[in-house]
C-alpha cells in the first residue's frame, strides 16, 4: 500500500508537469493551471500575456514564478522591466545584471545591457553585448543587424566597430552580407571593411568584390576605388595589361564578353582574343580606371590580326552620360603600337576602359592584342 501511495504521489506530480510542459508553448495560460508549482510555467504565462509588466496579472504571475526558483532569468526580466517602467532603475540595473550572471543567451538582458552601455557612452561594453547577443540569440540579426549597419555611419565608432567585426565569429559574415543587400548607406560599411585588418577573411569570402560592386553599380566610386586601393595595392593604373592575371576581377579588372558571334577571352601568348560574327559589333572587354585630373596617354600593340575590320579602345567618364575622352584604333599590323593623348578633367571620378568591335562589317572579325596600357604624362 506504502509503494502504490508513493506511486500515485508521484504520478499526481509528474502527469501535471509533462501535460504543462507539452502545453506551455502553445497554451502558457492552461499550463500555469495545470502545474502552478511550476516556476517556469508560471513565467511562460507571464510573458505571453505581452502586457505592462506593472500589471497585476503579470506581477502574481512573476511572484509566482520567482518563489519557486530564482534563476528564471525570463521572470528575472520581467521583475526588472516592472522595476524600471516605475522608476526602480537601481533595482532594473541589479535585476538585469542578475540575469546577465545566470545566462548569456538571454536576448531582454542583452538588449536592456547594450542599452544601458550606450547611455553611460560605453562603446566598447554594447559592442561586447552586441557580440554576445549576436553569437547566442537566432533572434538578434533582425534587432541588431540594422544598428550595427547604422552605426557604421559614424566615423566615431569605426574603430571599435572594425575591432568587433576582426574578431572570428559566426555572425560577422552574415551581418556584411545583410548590409550589402539592405543597407543604403554602402559608403559607411566600405569604409569599415577598408579598415579591417583580417584581410583574409574579408577576401576569402569575396566582402571587397561584392562591396565594390554595387557601389560601381550606384556610381559611388570613391569608396569603391579605396577599397580596391586597400585590396589590391599592386595594381597599375590598368589592371592586368597583359592579360595574363584572371585574378584582376571586374570592374577593376577586365570584364570580358562571352558569346558564341561576339566576345573576347585571354588566350596564349598571352594575349586577348577578340571574335565576331559579320554583322556583330559591340564592347567586349572594359574595366573601371581611377585617374586623377590631368594628362595621359593611351597605347595599344597589336599581336595578331585575322579578318574584318580593326576595333577600337575608348575612355569614358563613368558617370551618366560622361564624356568619351579618347579613342585609339588597334592597329592592323601584326606588332605594331598605336597611342594617343587625352586629359582627364575634374569631375571624373572614375573612367571605362573599353574594346569595342567596329558595327557594319559584313564579314566575321578577330584578332588578338598583346597589350594595352595608360600612362600619365
Amino acid at each position: 500500500m506504502g509503494i502504490a501511495a508513493g506511486a500515485l504521489l508521484t504520478a499526481a506530480v509528474v502527469l501535471p508537469s509533462s501535460i504543462a510542459a507539452w502545453l506551455s508553448t502553445d497554451r502558457p495560460d492552461i499550463a500555469a493551471r495545470i502545474a502552478p508549482w511550476d516556476a517556469r510555467a508560471a513565467t511562460n504565462a507571464a510573458a505571453a500575456l505581452r502586457a505592462d509588466p506593472r500589471s497585476p496579472e503579470v506581477r502574481n504571475l512573476v511572484s509566482k514564478a520567482l518563489a519557486r526558483d530564482l534563476t528564471v532569468t525570463t521572470a528575472i526580466e520581467l521583475r526588472a522591466a516592472d522595476a524600471a517602467a516605475s522608476g526602480r532603475q537601481t533595482e532594473a540595473a541589479w535585476l538585469f545584471q542578475l540575469s546577465d550572471r545566470l545566462s548569456r543567451r538571454s536576448l531582454p538582458t542583452r538588449l536592456w545591457l547594450i542599452q544601458d552601455a550606450v547611455d553611460r557612452g560605453d562603446v566598447e561594453g554594447a559592442l561586447r553585448n552586441f557580440d554576445i547577443a549576436l553569437r547566442t540569440s537566432t533572434d538578434a540579426p533582425l534587432i541588431l543587424y540594422p544598428v550595427l549597419a547604422k552605426a557604421a555611419a559614424d566615423p566615431g565608432l569605426t574603430v571599435p566597430l572594425v575591432r568587433t567585426l576582426d574578431r572570428p565569429s559566426d555572425w560577422r559574415l552574415m551581418f556584411l552580407e545583410w548590409t550589402l543587400a539592405n543597407s543604403a548607406d554602402l559608403a559607411s560599411v566600405a569604409r569599415v571593411v577598408d579598415r579591417m585588418h583580417d584581410r583574409t577573411f574579408v577576401t576569402a569570402n569575396g566582402v571587397d568584390q561584392h562591396l565594390i560592386e554595387r557601389l560601381v553599380t550606384a556610381r559611388n566610386f570613391g569608396p569603391a576605388l579605396l577599397l580596391h586601393r586597400t585590396f589590391r595595392p599592386g595594381d597599375g593604373i590598368v589592371a592586368d595589361p597583359a592579360f595574363v592575371d584572371v585574378s584582376a576581377r571586374y570592374p577593376f579588372g577586365w570584364g570580358l564578353v562571352s558569346e558564341t558571334s561576339l566576345g573576347a577571352e585571354r588566350s596564349l601568348g598571352p594575349t586577348l582574343s577578340y571574335h565576331a560574327a559579320a554583322a556583330q559589333s559591340g564592347q567586349v572587354a572594359a574595366q573601371l580606371l581611377g585617374l586623377v585630373p590631368g594628362r595621359y596617354g593611351l597605347a595599344t600593340r597589336t599581336a595578331a590580326f585575322t579578318t574584318g575590320e580593326a576595333p577600337y579602345w575608348s575612355i569614358v567618364c563613368a558617370q551618366a552620360g560622361g564624356t568619351e575622352l579618347v579613342r585609339l584604333d588597334q592597329p592592323v599590323a601584326v606588332g605594331r603600337e598605336a597611342a594617343a593623348g587625352f586629359m582627364v578633367p575634374a569631375g571624373c571620378p572614375a573612367q571605362w576602359l573599353t574594346l569595342s568591335v567596329r558595327p557594319g562589317a559584313d564579314t566575321s572579325q578577330s584578332g588578338a592584342i598583346a597589350w594595352v596600357a595608360v600612362n600619365a604624362r
